[in-house]
């Protein structure tokens, strides 16, 4: 499974996912009612992230790993890129989009790539790719979208290559994924599907597994006519998005 990253990012293919959600009625009585005693009311319940931590406001979002080391990578690059820690900036990210998912939504710019990238309308489809990157700055697919046109300048595509390799490493050194005990860590579906092409591997089946009160997706894939299956830990979205 370890190959050299050179010849794993000539796979890619972008993948895109999307999501959606009803109401009951109330029944009036016509009996007559007696006025209930008074009581004081309980503060309403903080909402929680999945962990049980509450969820970020817009200053604990400001303050995240996530949009500090964002910035820095803004305006240091590479060298900002060298230095971070993938797996607490995607873990960052997920809490910020938990958190705030309109300010976090990308459904519809990964639409419209999609529908840019079928048409080989490539203007279009890095500059909208930009548009998420400037939103979500995991996502593989639209960094690999200028890392393989060929108008990217190359010092842009060694920049957006670093990026993928520090993503993906970080989602391979999160578990050997043959077994929900060894489940490799994925803050979206996007990720095991990008982890997956990357590793040289097809999809052929996904299947969700609950096992102990956590969510995992088992894939099954193959490559060079032999198949293999791999454990996605999804528990901190599960639900979610």
């Amino acid at each position: 499974m370890k190959r050299k990253f050179n010849k794993i990012i000539l796979s890619m293919a972008a993948l895109m996912l999307v999501a959606c959600a009803g109401n009951k009625g109330n029944s009036v009585s016509t009996e007559p009612q007696t006025q209930a005693p008074v009581q004081a009311q309980t503060p309403a319940q903080t909402k929680t992230l999945p962990d049980g931590t509450p969820l970020y406001d817009d200053a604990a979002v400001n303050a995240s790993y996530y949009m500090q080391q964002l910035a820095a990578i803004r305006a240091d690059s590479l060298k900002a890129v060298e230095t971070t820690d993938w797996m607490k900036f995607r873990k960052e990210f997920l809490r910020c989009r938990l958190s705030q998912p309109d300010r976090f939504g990308t459904v519809g710019i990964e639409t419209v790539i999609n529908l840019a990238r079928k048409s080989g309308d490539t203007e279009e489809q890095l500059k909208m790719s930009q548009e998420l990157l400037n939103i979500n700055f995991t996502n593989i697919s639209a960094h690999y979208a200028f890392l393989s046109s060929p108008t990217t300048d190359e010092s842009v595509k060694e920049f957006h290559k670093q990026v993928i390799k520090g993503l993906l490493n970080s989602i391979r050194e999160s578990g050997q994924g043959n077994s929900t005990a060894n489940a490799i860590y994925v803050i979206s579906v996007d990720e095991e599907y990008d982890f997956i092409y990357l590793s040289g591997f097809k999809p052929v089946r996904q299947e969700l597994i609950e096992e102990n009160g956590r969510y995992y997706d088992r894939l099954i894939t193959e490559a060079e006519g032999k198949k293999y299956q791999f454990y996605f830990d999804i528990s901190d979205f599960y639900k979610y998005y």
